[in-house]
């Protein structure tokens, strides 16, 4: 009924690890203590906590529950992040103003973004994660082209 194609040994191993099903719940209670850095903290005492419900083989996309208690703190994004508003309220400020992020609401918050949240009493996001870090051949490929390109210019010089 379903046509199979064949695999390399080198795409089998591992196969279960990077082709089976990660499953997760917006339900889940069992979140863990995950601080916000203490110099961050504008207001308040705040305190949230984190589930990591699901992550790809790789590690660069990854998705789980934070919640946070009333408090105003500085949150700096250290990867693409898409948020989904579970329960609760939160006014995000960036420099192009604040918003207010409600139950049902959706947010896309870029690498490196630094924004002001203030949770008036308490707000739980489902989130999606995407690391931006370049992979090794990335940054392989960038490091010679930079070589070359300043080879060139060496090149240049010493015929002028």
């Amino acid at each position: 009924m379903f046509d199979t194609l064949p695999v390399s040994a080198h795409e089998t191993a591992g196969a279960f690890a990077e082709r089976t099903v990660q499953y997760g719940s917006t339900a889940a209670t069992s979140l863990g203590d995950s601080p916000i850095e203490p110099t961050w903290i504008l207001d308040g005492s705040p305190v949230a906590r984190a589930l990591n419900l699901t992550e790809a083989h790789d590690k660069n996309l990854s998705c789980g529950l934070w919640d946070c208690t009333a408090g105003s703190f500085k949150w700096i994004f250290r990867c693409d992040e898409i948020v989904h508003i579970l329960e609760g309220e939160v006014i995000v400020q960036d420099g192009a103003g604040a918003r207010t992020l409600r139950p049902g609401d959706i947010a896309f918050f870029p690498h490196g973004l630094e924004t002001v949240w203030r949770v008036p009493h308490y707000v739980k996001k489902f989130a999606i994660h995407r690391s931006v870090e370049r992979g090794f051949v990335t940054r392989v490929a960038s490091k010679v082209k930079k070589v070359i390109a300043r080879a060139i210019q060496v090149a240049r010089a010493a015929v002028m």
